[in-house]
């Protein structure tokens, strides 16, 4: 094993691996020199909070409690949705629950070790904060793109500010951001503050395949730009002192499908006398979040009404999968197979219908979904295998070099491995990935399936080293 003395993650948000080829040449470059992980995933729901708390913590929703981008809290279903995206949300989670998420982090675990880590993040502010969630309390930094109160560290701000100038504006594809970041990322976490573990999270091509379009020239921009920052980074690796004994981690953390429809689910469960809505009061009893996936809370326990909600969703068209208690729900897969366990996860997950169909500019994946975006704007959250697939390269000096493994891989192991690479243990629900040799034994693949009336359903998911990942998921 090669000695390593710091690690620097690039998360490129929302980028499909199947799009990088002919469109960054840099990152193309880096997975073909490299170790490709070909399979790797994401979690369910394959949204970037979920995701961010997954990376950091190297645990499934089920463990670290961030179920969903938004969601109504178990127990206090009468008070607000918790939006993630914000950090005053967070917080707040945090004084009605007593934690924001309830797993360790990364930097919490490196902490304890003497190590440090520094986190250039330029998504939301709430995306920020669970990269590495107990920042503050541990003295480690993190930045955000939104300045200083949008983030637990505020001091790291204007310490950019005097290296970098001013923040920059946020249009639209965020070319100046990602470049701005690019600036952050070499010109002081590597330069200045030279943290054990850097963290850079790129908020293209995300944002440009939402608003722009997966197949658009924004998101062409997008990606340029973000394959420009990689290559700044990777100089300003390769030219430090520690450049033959630094690993790079460059992934994203989920995929994104083209939108066909927007469906108004909450208007036609109101019309089948279903009142629902996505606050408390008024005439609603049924709290839903919507996108491509949302979820379905009961304000009072019903057990009658799970079984209703359940068998409803499957009668609709444009209702790709059901998870719930199968006791209750006729049909419906178990929570459990997506590792939603969490006291905060809702009875009920749907999943918006998709499939592998070329959308616009012929990139495979379309899929309805409840609002978010404009219509034709890429879509993320559920299981179909373009929003679970993820780019997960990793050069590590003395490991694997020019390989794609095609082993299952996931967001969760990515703290267990930063980890591993310091001689460093983690009780995490994910493996030290294989960096210096293949495994030694071959994954086993699983289809659950699940039917009702005319509806069925399947979840693929593979396993091995006694760890089990989602592969891919939908109507039958």
């Amino acid at each position: 094993m090669g000695e390593v003395d710091k690690v620097v993650i690039v998360v490129f948000d929302g980028l499909r691996p199947d799009m990088i080829a002919g469109r960054m040449p840099t990152l193309a470059a880096f997975l073909g020199d490299n170790l490709w992980f070909g399979n790797a995933r994401s979690v369910f729901p394959s949204l970037t909070r979920v995701c961010s708390a997954s990376v950091s913590t190297g645990a499934w929703p089920g463990r670290h409690g961030i179920v969903n981008n938004e969601f109504h809290l178990n127990g206090d279903l009468g008070g607000p949705v918790v939006d993630t995206a914000g950090l005053d949300h967070l917080v707040a989670l945090a004084e009605r629950t007593g934690a924001i998420v309830t797993a360790d982090s990364l930097g919490q675990r490196l902490a304890a070790a003497g190590r440090s880590m520094m986190a250039i993040h330029c998504g939301s502010a709430g995306s920020g904060l669970l990269v590495n969630h107990a920042v503050r309390d541990v003295g480690q930094r993190t930045f955000s793109i939104h300045g200083a109160e949008a983030t637990l560290t505020p001091e790291i701000v204007a310490e950019v500010l005097a290296t970098c100038g001013p923040l920059p504006a946020q249009d639209v594809p965020k070319l100046d951001v990602v470049a701005y970041t690019g600036r952050v990322a070499t010109e002081v976490a590597l330069a200045q503050d030279q943290a054990d573990v850097t963290l850079v999270w790129l908020p293209e091509p995300d944002t440009s395949f939402h608003f722009c379009g997966i197949h658009s020239e924004g998101a062409n921009q997008a990606m340029a730009a973000a394959d420009a920052a990689f290559a700044e980074i990777l100089g300003a690796v390769a030219d430090g002192a520690h450049g033959s004994h630094t690993a790079v981690i460059a992934m994203s953390d989920h995929g994104q499908i083209a939108t066909s429809a927007l469906i108004d689910l909450t208007g036609l469960l109101r019309a089948d006398g279903f009142r629902a809505g996505e606050a408390p009061g008024g005439d609603t009893d049924i709290l839903i979040t919507g996108g491509n996936m949302g979820e379905l809370r009961p304000i009072a326990p019903d057990r009658g009404l799970i079984a209703d909600l359940g068998h409803w969703l499957m009668q609709q068209g444009e209702i790709g999968m059901v998870f719930a208690d199968p006791e209750m729900v006729a049909g419906a897969l178990p929570l459990s197979a997506v590792h939603q366990t969490h006291v905060r996860s809702a009875p009920i997950s749907y999943v918006m219908r998709s499939d592998g169909t070329p959308g616009p500019g012929g990139i495979p994946g379309i899929g309805v979904y409840t609002g978010g975006v404009p219509l034709g704007g890429g879509m993320h959250g559920g299981l179909n295998r373009y929003e679970m697939n993820i780019t997960l390269g990793v050069g590590t000096p003395a490991g694997r070099r020019g390989e794609i493994d095609d082993a299952p891989a996931s967001l969760i192991d990515i703290a267990p491995t930063v980890l591993s690479l310091f001689g460093m243990d983690g009780d995490t629900d994910g493996r030290v990935l294989p960096l210096f040799e293949p495994d030694a034994e071959t994954a086993r693949t699983t289809t659950l399936r699940a039917a009702s009336g005319g509806f069925e359903q399947q979840l693929v998911r593979a396993s091995i080293a006694g760890r089990d990942y989602l592969i891919e998921g939908g109507r039958v």
